[in-house]
């Protein structure tokens, strides 16, 4: 692994901040999440761990971290409670607020791309998602839930993934045939 802890944190702490403000509410607790996590990269960089993804790895280690956190919390918490609770093991949440997969979002219709930024990404509450979109609650969630099938749809077809033994992502990169949409749709954004 490239041990440039300031280049890590640069490039990946707004990321990982907002994947673990999805979980834990309160700023400051978040705060000090994040720093475990930038301990534990260090630790890691000390030991000269052979990392092959590090980003995946480092959403790996933020997830173990929001858990233990979690089950220091309430003593009584499983880990497969937790996660099955919050969605963590899902292919798209566990990625989620990657670079890649922000662009993919950006692939979607914007009827689906736009609340799911504002729900999974920027941490909107569906109820003001509702009211943005001058729809009802319900119609708001099902968007919502919509959107993430699609992006999920979107994963198997563009990404080449690959999992660990309990299924989850550990590392995810664009095929080839959907690299040029990407460019296109950030082009045109630009």
């Amino acid at each position: 692994m490239n041990c440039d802890i300031h280049h890590i944190y640069q490039k990946y702490n707004s990321h990982l901040f907002a994947f673990i403000r999805q979980q834990i509410k309160d700023e400051s607790t978040a705060n000090d999440v994040l720093q475990e996590v930038f301990l534990k990269t260090m630790e890691s960089c000390l030991k000269d761990r052979d990392i092959q993804n590090l980003k995946s790895w480092l959403f790996y280690v933020t997830r173990n971290t929001i858990i233990d956190y979690f089950r220091r919390q309430s003593k009584n918490i499983r880990e497969e409670d937790y996660i099955n609770l919050n969605h963590l093991n899902s292919a798209d949440f566990q990625q989620i607020l990657s670079e890649d997969v922000a662009d993919m979002i950006s692939l979607l219709p914007k009827e689906y791309a736009l609340p799911l930024q504002w729900s999974d990404i920027d941490g909107i509450p569906q109820k003001d998602i509702a009211e943005k979109l001058n729809i009802s609650l319900p119609g708001a969630k099902s968007r919502i839930q919509r959107a993430r099938k699609k992006l999920r749809e979107l994963f198997f077809e563009c990404c080449d993934m690959e999992f660990d033994a309990q299924g989850n992502i550990v590392s995810c990169e664009i095929k080839s045939h959907c690299t040029p949409l990407l460019e296109k749709r950030v082009n045109k954004n630009n």
